[in-house]
């Protein structure tokens, strides 16, 4: 589903005032349930630096974008953590896995 890499490269390059070589977004997600992202990039220098994906001012709602790309990927293909990594150049990737124990989490929450 390229709307959800189109929208994250979109909301990386509006939240980083500041050069960067490479952003990396975190992202944990239960379907329907739970979303939550955490957000850095390394400088030239090769420095990490957190920051803020500021979504707001998007159309799109990054939440509903992953919720959609979640249902388009099951059963074959189940997930609830993903790894989103945008190289200042253009190049990105996004690699998913399945973690238990932080879905019994939820699910016992």
């Amino acid at each position: 589903m390229a709307d959800v890499y189109k929208l994250l490269t979109d909301i990386i390059c509006k939240s980083i005032d500041y050069e960067w070589e490479k952003a990396v977004v975190e992202i944990e997600s239960s379907p329907k349930r739970m979303f939550s992202t955490n957000a850095c990039c390394y400088l030239k220098n090769g420095a990490k630096k957190a920051f803020e994906l500021l979504d707001e001012n998007s159309d799109e709602d990054l939440g509903e974008k992953v919720f959609e790309l979640q249902e388009s990927m099951y059963p074959n293909h189940k997930w609830n953590k993903a790894v989103y990594t945008l190289e200042k150049s253009g190049h990105f990737d996004m690699t998913f896995e399945w973690n238990q124990a932080l879905q019994d989490e939820w699910d016992n929450a």
